[in-house]
């Protein structure tokens, strides 16, 4: 049993880390995922949006660094006039309502909350 117990807690944070969080985009974009990681890293051209409530997990699961890694980047890319500063906003559903209504615009929230008026890139 207390082997069964360890196991069990060594898994748990795995779930937590896979807790899906994934870029989306409007429906009428066809983003690839090298297209979100280039343009959250200033290379490409989109309207980002970021989910302040998911930024932590976007920015280690899906760009592979951390969140202040890729804050820096974008503070000095944004501050050199490389980068329009991404448009930041507090929960899934602000997200997915921005996406929807504005082609060209790439942003995150968690899996549990895509619905048809966005599209998840892959």
């Amino acid at each position: 049993m207390k082997k069964l117990m360890i196991a069990f807690m060594l898994m748990m944070p795995l779930s937590v880390a896979f807790a899906g969080v994934v870029a989306v985009s409007n429906p009428s974009d066809s983003y690839s995922k090298s297209d979100v990681t280039n343009a959250w890293k200033g290379k490409t051209t989109a309207q980002l949006v970021e989910n302040a409530a998911a930024s932590d997990a976007f920015y280690s699961d899906v760009i592979g660094k951390s969140a202040s890694s890729v804050e820096k980047k974008i503070k000095r890319k944004v501050f050199s006039g490389r980068m329009a500063p991404p448009k930041t906003l507090n929960s899934d559903s602000e997200v997915i309502k921005y996406i929807s209504s504005n082609p060209g615009s790439i942003g995150y929230v968690n899996d549990s909350s895509v619905n048809s008026a966005v599209k998840v890139i892959k």
